[in-house]
């Protein structure tokens, strides 16, 4: 029964609120609406007595702008259609502006078009009024006073222009009898003069003509717009509108009663309601106070998180950070399991703040899975930071804990920061700087581990490569691979460069593959590189080698977009090799071994690229069906004179030998290396002295030493 009363008040108090809201909003509109109409309705009247005036202007000046006509026409037609697509005249009430809104409309596109037609014949006419005096001019240049024709002729000028001058300032068509037969006498005169004289003349009769031609309908159009309906329409629509206007404000009033009536009874029933609502706030402020400490404090370990340190730190003068790592938390993880990982992070938490000076007044936050942080005023520091830090780093120093009869041993790494625009992440920043190095495992921030501008950097670099890729300026630039048994070059490799500034300047990819594997843009460049390799295959009849990652092995979406590429150029597989990259770095070599069948079945052929730098692992190399052994560069560059990068290069090639593959000299730099390598007997040879990568492919390649 309280559930139903609850809601019977609630509906109640929702729907006198919603009549309130209704009748607010009504008036809003009428008032917002009305005035938006009235204001239209008064510029078109405004904006109609300054068309008039502009009519006015141009038949009594001669030098005048027709823009400002042409734009109160646009803006008075821009008017009249917004009040014709005005939902609030669609109503009902307002039928009789509509009507007379149409009927005004309709006259206003006939009084329109009267203005281009007067504003037309008015140029026409205001070039034969300014052009006829400066005739007159002319004339008084070219004909002589003293012969008697002559004079008789300039004191027809005279009274041709005095007589336009009159009519035009009067818009009187009674002076067009005298403009006739100044007309007539000036015809008589054609035969009279010859030469220029006799040109002067001709075109004042042309003038007069049209003068005589147009004046006429010029007059009449003029008191046309002078004397229209326009004006008695206009006031005969803003009558009816507020006639209609003060209709609707009589019937909102009178809603607006009923609603103010229902409203009454609803606060009634609401006022009854606000007594059990006061004590539902009660509660519910207590809610909240659990609520944003909740939202502040870590579920598992009770500590501070994220937020919680952001708000306590905004809070202090010159905070300062330390942040803990546990390590190899994701090991412990994975090998006791998530439920004592969390245990651990419990007795952890705990450690923290039994370790922490109580002196610092300090804060606690857990920041990441295994991050720790503590916050403290620099203030309250009674000794050098670091020496803090050090006895931080003592007191957790092979941490041993027991979760359910285990013992578990613990070590930390710590970075601590004092700067506070940045101090999470220089603290962070040192924290990174410790756990990569070897001896020191809690470090200070210091100005040299900042990494901002590497991380700038490598977003710059990162949009290069993007932009390559939407501009088509990532292109593979080919080194020569030299078989040394038919001394001749019979195979390129093909490497990816981006040019920039049109070409001017190329990017190396030592500088931009490192930030597309981050980026996971390795395969979108392996695919274009095959790509446009495919397409210079077809061209030239030599072997391709095109470099693969291993993630772009792994993805199943790159795998089937080189696949794809091969099976629409069947003809160029068996002159592809795919030279795979960082074989360490394979995860699953069934993925692999399925890749390398499927294009050998497309004809190509697969190399082992940088072999002999960092972990090579020849079982691995067995389980995989290659072709071809490319032995890395930093075993090649010294084996001229290094006799240990000669032993190891010679123990590979035995074993290559024995597999059966064949094998390629990367880096070969001088011609010392060249011969040393030729004796070792490499199958190819590759380096900037058999030739560096270029962009176009020649003809016929020749080596440089011949």
């Amino acid at each position: 029964m309280t559930i139903v009363r609850i809601i019977l008040t609630l509906l109640a108090a929702a729907a006198g609120v919603g009549l309130f809201l209704y009748s607010d909003h009504s008036l809003k509109n009428y008032f917002s609406s009305n005035l938006k109409t009235q204001n239209t309705l008064q510029q078109l009247q405004t904006d109609f007595y300054a068309l008039e005036s502009e009519i006015l202007s141009n038949s009594s000046f001669l030098y005048y702008n027709y823009d400002s006509a042409h734009h109160l026409i646009a803006q008075m037609r821009k008017q009249i259609q917004n009040l014709e697509r005005s939902d609030y005249l669609l109503n009902h009430i307002h039928l009789g502006s509509r009507k007379k809104l149409q009927a005004f409309s309709e006259h206003f596109e006939r009084y329109s078009q009267d203005i281009e037609h007067y504003l037309t014949l008015n140029a026409s006419l205001k070039n034969s009024v300014i052009y006829i005096p400066t005739l007159q001019l002319k004339a008084h240049k070219l004909f002589d006073t003293g012969k008697p024709i002559e004079r008789k002729a300039l004191l027809l000028l005279s009274q041709i222009n005095a007589t336009i001058f009159l009519a035009n300032n009067a818009k009187d068509t009674d002076f067009l009898p005298d403009i006739r037969t100044y007309l007539d006498r000036l015809q008589r005169f054609d035969n009279d003069f010859e030469g220029p004289r006799r040109h002067l003349l001709q075109i004042l009769e042309e003038h007069l003509k049209n003068y005589v031609k147009t004046f006429p309908q010029y007059v009449r159009l003029l008191r046309r717009l002078l004397h229209n309906q326009l004006q008695k329409d206009l006031s005969t629509l803003n009558e009816e509108f507020q006639r209609e206007s003060a209709r609707e404000l009589i019937e909102i009033n009178r809603t607006n009663q009923l609603l103010l009536l229902l409203y009454l009874f609803s606060l009634f029933i609401v006022l009854i309601f606000i007594f059990w609502i006061d004590r539902e706030n009660r509660r519910l402020k207590r809610m909240k106070r659990e609520l944003e400490t909740s939202l502040i404090t870590d579920s598992l370990t009770g500590l501070g998180n994220r937020l919680a340190y952001q708000q306590q730190k905004h809070k202090m003068r010159h905070p300062v950070l330390i942040l803990a790592n546990i390590e190899r938390f994701k090991h412990i993880n994975e090998f006791y399991g998530t439920r004592i990982g969390d245990k651990v992070l419990k007795s952890v938490a705990r450690k923290l703040i039994e370790s922490t000076p109580s002196s610092l007044q300090a804060n606690h936050y857990r920041l990441g899975g295994d991050d720790f942080g503590i916050l403290f005023e620099k203030e309250n520091l009674s000794q050098a930071l670091e020496t803090l830090l050090q006895e931080f780093h003592d007191a957790l120093e092979n941490l041993q804990v027991v979760i359910e009869d285990l013992q578990i041993d613990l070590n930390f790494v710590l970075g601590a920061s004092e700067r506070k625009s940045w101090l999470f992440e220089t603290a962070d920043m040192a924290l990174k700087f410790a756990k990569n190095s070897q001896r020191r495992r809690y470090v200070l921030y210091r100005d040299s581990m900042d990494n901002r501008e590497e991380i700038a950097n490598n977003i710059q670099i990162l949009r290069s490569v993007r932009n390559a890729l939407e501009r088509d300026t990532l292109l593979p630039y080919f080194q020569p691979i030299y078989n040394r048994k038919e001394r001749r070059i019979d195979k390129f490799e093909a490497l990816a460069r981006i040019e920039q500034r049109s070409g001017k300047e190329i990017m190396q990819p030592s500088q931009f593959i490192p930030v597309a594997k981050e980026a996971k843009l390795s395969g979108e460049i392996t695919v274009r590189i095959l790509e446009k390799t495919l397409e210079n295959a077809e061209k030239y009849p030599y072997f391709f080698s095109v470099n693969l990652e291993a993630d772009d092995i792994d993805n199943f979406e790159d795998r089937e977009r080189i696949l794809s590429l091969l099976d629409r150029n069947p003809a160029l597989g068996k002159r592809i090799i795919f030279e795979l990259l960082e074989t360490e770095k394979i995860r699953d070599y069934e993925i692999v071994s399925d890749f390398i069948d499927s294009v050998k079945r497309r004809g190509c052929r697969i190399a082992i690229d940088d072999f002999g730098s960092g972990y090579s692992n020849f079982e691995k190399l067995l389980e995989l069906d290659i072709d071809i052994l490319k032995v890395d560069g930093s075993l090649i560059r010294r084996i001229d004179y290094d006799s240990h990068s000669e032993l190891i290069v010679k123990t590979i090639l035995d074993f290559a030998r024995l597999a059966r593959w064949r094998t390629v000299a990367e880096f070969v730099h001088s011609r010392s290396v060249y011969e040393k390598v030729s004796s070792l007997g490499f199958d190819d040879l590759q380096g900037y002295y058999l030739g560096a990568p270029i962009k176009e492919i020649p003809t016929k390649p020749q080596l440089p030493f011949n």
